[in-house]
C-alpha cells in the first residue's frame, strides 16, 4: 500500500489522503469523515489497509474547517456536499477503467453522503457507519450550549483536537433537511452499534423502515466510535462484503 497526499484546488483546498494498492486498482472508495473528524482517521486507515489488499485504492479527504482544512469559513452542509461529489469525480478521473466504485461514510459524513445522493451514480456502492440520519438531533445533543443562547450567540466552538466556530445557519440548515423518514430509493449498508448514543437507535430504526432497500447490520454493545475489541474489524469486513463480495 502507497499513500500519497495532496489538495484539490478551487475557491478553496481540499486536502486529499490518498491509499493505492501495489498491484493494479480495481477498484475504488471514498471515505468520508464525521463531524469533528478528519482524513485520518482510524476507521478509514483500517478500511484502506483492508481493501488496498484487494486491489481498491481509498480517497480520503478533510471537509471544510477539519483537519488540514484552512476553509473554515466556508464550513457548511452544501459545500460539504460540493466536496464529495468533487472528490468523487477526481476518483473517477483517476480510474476511469474501474468496475467497483463505493462510498464509505461515518456519522455526520453519512448524512453528508445521503444528502449527495442525486450525484452518485446507482452502481456506487454506499456504506454508512453510524450514520446522522437525524443530524439535527445528533447536533443538539453535541451542543455545549442551549439552543437558545447559541442563537443569540451566534456561532460555537466545537470538535475535538481542532475546533471549529459552527455559526447558528448551520443548525438552522440541519433543520430545513430533515431526512430521517425520507425513502432514498437506494440500496444501503448501514453499520450501527447498538450503545450509540449520539445516533440513536430508534433513529436508525426509523430512518430504515422509510428505506426498505437499506440493509442494517447491528453490532451489539458498540457505542457511536467502535472503539470496541473486534468492532472496527466487524465494520470493515461488513463493508468489504457490500462492496466487492
Amino acid at each position: 500500500m502507497t499513500e500519497k497526499k495532496y489538495t484539490l484546488s478551487g475557491i478553496y483546498d481540499i486536502p486529499i489522503k490518498r491509499y493505492e494498492p501495489d498491484s493494479e486498482v480495481k477498484g475504488f472508495i471514498v471515505a468520508v469523515h464525521g463531524f469533528g473528524g478528519d482524513k485520518e482517521s482510524s476507521a478509514i486507515k483500517a478500511l484502506a489497509e483492508r481493501m488496498t489488499k484487494r486491489g481498491h485504492a481509498v480517497i480520503a479527504f478533510d471537509l471544510p474547517g477539519h483537519g488540514e482544512s484552512r476553509a473554515d469559513e466556508y464550513f457548511c452542509t452544501a459545500n460539504c456536499c460540493l466536496d464529495l461529489a468533487k472528490v468523487f469525480t477526481h476518483s473517477c478521473d483517476l480510474y476511469p477503467d474501474t468496475d467497483k466504485k463505493a462510498v464509505f461514510a461515518t456519522s455526520f459524513g453519512g448524512y453528508i453522503t445521503l444528502l449527495s445522493l442525486d450525484t452518485l451514480p446507482e452502481d456506487v456502492s454506499i456504506v454508512l457507519r453510524a450514520p446522522a440520519v437525524d443530524m439535527r438531533s445528533a447536533f443538539e445533543r453535541m451542543l455545549p450550549v442551549t439552543i437558545e443562547e447559541y442563537k443569540r450567540i451566534g456561532f460555537v466552538q466545537m470538535g475535538f483536537e481542532r475546533k471549529l466556530n459552527v455559526p447558528y445557519q448551520f443548525y438552522a440548515t440541519l433543520c430545513e433537511n430533515d431526512i430521517s423518514q425520507t425513502d432514498m430509493q437506494r440500496e444501503l449498508l448501514i453499520i450501527h452499534g447498538s450503545r450509540d448514543n449520539i445516533v440513536l437507535p430508534e433513529h436508525i430504526s426509523r430512518f430504515c423502515k422509510a428505506n426498505p432497500k437499506a440493509r442494517l447490520e447491528l453490532i451489539e454493545k458498540a457505542d457511536h466510535r467502535f472503539k470496541g475489541k473486534g468492532e472496527i474489524e466487524r465494520v470493515i469486513s461488513l463493508a468489504q462484503r457490500f462492496i466487492i463480495g
